[in-house]
């Protein structure tokens, strides 16, 4: 039973048969589905089919053919993430902070004009900041404080104090590492396919100097024309921005250990980068996760 509610909740809510549901991650660039039946998995898909794939009202339909297996079997939909933005299948606003399970239930937005009952979590945002999805993936890690870091595209690195999301902070780590490789003078120089790994050439890029970035990532080229291999440049890379986002991020939070949710490539080198600067790191798996969408789906249903 979810934690992140009162013992007389959860007493009443234990009492309650929840219909199958389907919960939904859908972000820019991959979907994710679970077919849910009292809190556990009864089905599960994934693709790399994110909202960027598809022009403006073409979300529906790849999400009735995703599903069609499954029809029949469901009442409603919760979905999180990208789903909810401009380029998704509908577009709401955003909440503001703090928000925590019971905000998150209160912001839910059903979309129109659909056959199927599906909800939105619209996501959060500050001044000068945004997130879709990673608030949900924050509140389900069901901590009362702390801070929770979520490395991808867009790394965050989001507060919670009490149950309560109340601060956060985005980098575009992830995405500038593939601007630079893939766009840049530097591509040639990080033109390698193998997995990223901590090596020394990764820790001599985390322990750069901050101030000095941009010379430091023109050095990668001009140590390429003079011998470097690509998958070495490629490690100094990586660990020039990840070890920058967490020198910035790791001064903003006040952080000595957090609650890492990433997939296992980037756990991996997030918590050795981590570890380097003197933070620990605790992994969060993908039940949280579920324990959190059945959490806002009993409040749907009892609502229903």
């Amino acid at each position: 039973m979810p934690c992140w509610l009162s013992d007389e909740a959860n007493a009443t809510w234990s009492t309650w048969l929840i219909m199958k549901f389907v919960a939904i991650d859908w972000g820019t660039s991959s979907f994710r589905a679970w077919l849910i039946e009292h809190d556990q998995i009864v089905a599960e898909l994934e693709s790399d089919k994110g909202v960027k794939h598809f022009s403006q009202g073409d979300h529906v339909a790849y999400l009735q053919e995703a599903l069609l297996d499954w029809q029949g079997e469901y009442k409603f939909v919760i979905a999180i993430g990208m789903i909810g933005s401009s380029i998704g299948l509908y577009e709401t606003k955003f909440s503001s902070l703090p928000i925590d399970l019971d905000g998150v239930f209160k912001s839910l937005i059903k979309v129109p004009g659909v056959d199927t009952n599906i909800f939105i979590v619209p996501g959060v945002q500050k001044p000068g900041d945004v997130m879709r999805g990673e608030e949900s993936q924050s509140l389900a890690a069901n901590i009362k404080d702390g801070v929770v870091v979520l490395p991808g595209t867009h790394s965050k690195w989001v507060k919670i104090a009490n149950g309560e999301i109340i601060d956060f902070k985005t980098y575009l780590t992830g995405e500038l590492f593939e601007i630079i490789r893939n766009h840049s003078t530097l591509s040639k120089a990080t033109e390698s396919s193998k997995q990223l790994t901590d090596s020394a050439d990764f820790y001599k890029g985390l322990d750069a100097e901050s101030e000095n970035l941009t010379h430091d990532l023109f050095t990668i080229r001009a140590n390429w024309l003079q011998g470097k291999s690509e998958e070495s440049s490629r490690e100094y890379l990586s660990g020039l921005l990840i070890g920058s986002e967490i020198k910035s991020a790791r001064k903003w939070s006040g952080a000595t250990e957090i609650t890492l949710i990433a997939s296992d490539s980037l756990s991996n080198i997030y918590s050795k980068a981590l570890a380097h600067f003197g933070v620990k790191s605790k992994f969060q798996n993908k039940a949280a996760l579920i324990g959190y969408f059945s959490a806002i789906a009993k409040r749907v249903e009892a609502q229903q």
